[in-house]
């Protein structure tokens, strides 16, 4: 079992339809985190260019990208643990036909979990209500039950004003934040 060393921090950001400015929101996580290396999983070729050009023009070598959807990449590397996994502002897929295309769900949830450190934590955010409230069902599930987690709402100041933090909130959106410990 691998698991990474003490100061090391990982942020996976499997948004599927967001790639054009992610860097921004990659930046961001790198900048409050200098002493930790970050995982950024990039399944588009624009969003890895995205990445790797806002990394050599700021100058900042605590990303790693993965090119491929955030699913490969756990199936690949089944024995990394994390300290920190951010999933902020996943497609909502709004249309309920669609819901099952939702990237954070119970099996999703269930695998993304066991792979977090004891003390380990998730973050989610969205301004999608519905989206937010289907996640709050997952983790209230029977399934999650057994893995010893805590879950609660927190304050929005936690995880900093990302590109989609700011259009939400421009369009009159509320933000809903999440963290969930494996204790």
């Amino acid at each position: 079992m691998t698991h990474f060393k003490s100061g090391w921090s990982d942020y996976l950001n499997p948004e599927k339809d967001k790639q054009y400015f992610k860097a921004l929101d990659y930046y961001l996580i790198s900048k409050n985190n200098l002493n930790s290396q970050i995982i950024g999983i990039e399944p588009f070729l624009n969003g890895v260019v995205s990445v790797i050009y806002s990394c050599v023009k700021q100058n900042i070598d605590n990303i790693l990208v993965y090119p491929n959807p955030v699913e490969k990449f756990l199936e690949k590397y089944k024995k990394i643990y994390f300290k920190e996994i951010f999933i902020l502002f996943p497609d909502p897929w709004h249309k309920k036909k669609h819901h099952k295309r939702r990237l954070v769900q119970l099996p999703f949830l269930k695998n993304i979990v066991k792979r977090l450190d004891k003390n380990g934590k998730l973050y989610f955010a969205t301004d999608n209500q519905d989206y937010f409230e289907s996640v709050q069902d997952c983790l209230d599930s029977k399934d999650l039950k057994k893995i010893p987690i805590v879950h609660k709402k927190i304050d929005v100041k936690h995880l900093g004003q990302t590109k989609y933090f700011l259009r939400a909130k421009k369009l009159g959106n509320k933000v809903n934040f999440l963290v969930i410990v494996k204790s």
